[in-house]
């Protein structure tokens, strides 16, 4: 039995050795957050809005009406950068497989710049009130805004 915990004590002072020799207690390796830029965050409103992009659209609800089922219908969100930094569209999504975000600009677009998003609604199999959303997630604050279409969609199945 003292044997093991002659031999347990050894092992506890190499790792500590091993561990204490291995950290580095002096600041040149330090962690710096220079390059991380978060525009708002709880201990601060928001570094300098004037340095941020905004992205505006001229509207973001789109109201088809009624659409005959089988139908595409396509849609072209305007926008402009309303801030003073470029605008980076990272992503265009949609709610559904039944709308598909065909085009947006893949570059930046500069303040003052516009740029548009196509959207295209398939109504086959869609009959009935269709509400389908499409997210673009920018470097905007707030990153993501909805784009809503709105679509009756009647068909051979629809009771009137």
């Amino acid at each position: 039995m003292k044997r093991w915990h002659s031999t347990f004590t050894l092992f506890a002072w190499v790792a500590f050795v091993f561990c204490t020799i291995g950290c580095d207690w002096g600041e040149s390796g330090s962690v710096s957050t220079d390059l991380i830029h978060i525009p708002a965050t709880a201990s601060t409103a928001a570094s300098t809005p004037a340095d941020l992009p905004t992205i505006a659209f001229a509207d973001t609800l789109v109201e088809l009406g009624i659409v005959s089922e089988g139908t595409q219908v396509d849609v072209v969100f305007s926008f402009q950068n309303t801030g003073s930094a470029p605008l980076i569209l990272s992503d265009v999504s949609t709610s559904c497989g039944c709308t598909l975000a065909e085009q947006w600009p893949r570059e930046p677009i500069q303040p003052g710049g516009n740029g548009e998003v196509a959207v295209r609604f398939d109504s086959r199999g869609r009959v009935g009130a269709n509400r389908k959303e499409v997210f673009v997630v920018t470097n905007a604050v707030p990153s993501t805004t909805t784009l809503v279409l709105n679509a009756e969609v009647i068909g051979p199945s629809t009771k009137e």
